[in-house]
C-alpha cells in the first residue's frame, strides 16, 4: 500500500502531467488528476477533491501535489487537509517531482516526511539553465518596496488603499500572482463580517499571501477602526470584499473608497450571470446601485490585463432589458 497522489492544477495541465509521468514510468496506482477548469467554482473544485479521495486509499497518507501557493486548487486542499495527520501539500509539481515521488513512495523505508523532502528537493533541483548560474533572489522588505501611485489615497494619516475588489474567492492565484504585484500592496484585508467568525477559513486565508505581504480577515466595523489607526498610516492595503454589500456598509462607515474592482462572483440559486465571472442578486443589484449613485467607480475585470467593462452597464444591459 503506497501514499494517495492527488494532482490538480488551473486547466488541464493535471491530467496531461499524469499521462506524461505514466510514459515514463508506466501506469501508477492510488493516484488521480484533478483539473480546475475556466467554468468550475471553488464548490465544484472541493466536490471533485472529496469524489476522488474516495477512490483511492488514504490509509498511511494523502500528498495533494498543486501549480501554484495561494491558487485555488491550493486554497481547496488547504481546507481538506486541516486536522488530519499525513496529508499535506507541495506546491510547484513537475515531471521531476512526479517522477521520484512514484518511485519512492513504494520503498518499504519511506516515510511520509522523507517523501515530502524528497518531492521538494527534486521537483527544485530540476529548474535550471544551461547557459547562466542564477543566483537566489531575496524578498525585498516592506521598506524597500518603492511607492507608486495610489488609486484610493485619503491623506497620509490613514491607511492607502490601492486597491478594493470584490471577489468571492477572496485570496487566490490571480490576487497572489498578479493583482498584488500590480497594486505594490503590503497587506492584503479581507472584510467580512462572515469569514471574521468562520476561524478555519480565517486561518487558511492568512497563511496563503504572497512573500513580502501579510494577509488580514477582519469584520467590518473593526476594518472601520483600523482604517483610521494612525498606527497603519501609509500602509498600502488591497482590501477584498464577498459582495457589493460589504464595500457599501465600509464606506457608509468612514472609510473613502473611491473606486471598486468586480473580479469575481459566483453563481448560485437565486443568482442571475451578468458575465463569465459575475452573477448578482437583488440584494447585489441594489447595493451596485447605491455605490453608482454616490459616485463610485464600479469595473469589472477578472485579471488585470482584461478591458475594463462597466457593472451598470451589465445589469441594464442582462438584466433590465
Amino acid at each position: 500500500m503506497s501514499i494517495a497522489v492527488i494532482i490538480s492544477t488551473h486547466g488541464s495541465t493535471a491530467e496531461n502531467l499524469l499521462k506524461t509521468t505514466e510514459m515514463i514510468l508506466g501506469t501508477q496506482d492510488n493516484v488521480s488528476w484533478v483539473n480546475f477548469l475556466p467554468e468550475d467554482n471553488a464548490e465544484i473544485l472541493k466536490k471533485k477533491f472529496i469524489k476522488n479521495l474516495e477512490n483511492l486509499s488514504t490509509t498511511i497518507g494523502v500528498l495533494f501535489l498543486v501549480d501554484m501557493w495561494g491558487g485555488t486548487p491550493f486554497n481547496i486542499a488547504n481546507s481538506i487537509i486541516v486536522g488530519k495527520k499525513n496529508y499535506d501539500i507541495i506546491t510547484g509539481v513537475n515531471i521531476p517531482m512526479l517522477t521520484e515521488i512514484f518511485m519512492a513512495r513504494n520503498d518499504e523505508n519511506i516515510t511520509f516526511y522523507k517523501l515530502i523532502n524528497i518531492a521538494i528537493n527534486n521537483g527544485r533541483d530540476a529548474i535550471k539553465s544551461t547557459k547562466n548560474l542564477v543566483q537566489p533572489i531575496h524578498t525585498k522588505s516592506l521598506n524597500d518596496i518603492n511607492n507608486t501611485s495610489d488609486v484610493n489615497n485619503f491623506n497620509n494619516k490613514h491607511m492607502i488603499i490601492n486597491l478594493a475588489r470584490i471577489d468571492d474567492r477572496l485570496i487566490h492565484g490571480q490576487i497572489v500572482t498578479r493583482w498584488t504585484k500590480e497594486t505594490n500592496v503590503s497587506r492584503i484585508i479581507v472584510v467580512s463580517d462572515e469569514v471574521a467568525k468562520d476561524e478555519i477559513r480565517k486561518t487558511l486565508l492568512t497563511r496563503i499571501a504572497p512573500p513580502g505581504v501579510t494577509a488580514h480577515v477582519v469584520s467590518i466595523s473593526k476594518a472601520i477602526r483600523v482604517f483610521h489607526n494612525p498606527k497603519y498610516a501609509k500602509d498600502r492595503v488591497m482590501l477584498l470584499f464577498n459582495n457589493p454589500n460589504d464595500v457599501l456598509r465600509l464606506i457608509e462607515g468612514g472609510v473613502p473608497i473611491t473606486s471598486v474592482n468586480i473580479g469575481g462572483m459566483a453563481f448560485q440559486e437565486g443568482k442571475i450571470q451578468i458575465n463569465d465571472a459575475i452573477s448578482v442578486n437583488k440584494e447585489d443589484i441594489d447595493a451596485f446601485k447605491k455605490l453608482n449613485k454616490i459616485g463610485i467607480d464600479l469595473e469589472v475585470r477578472k485579471v488585470i490585463s482584461d478591458s475594463p467593462l462597466k457593472i451598470m452597464d451589465l445589469i441594464k444591459n442582462k438584466i433590465n432589458k
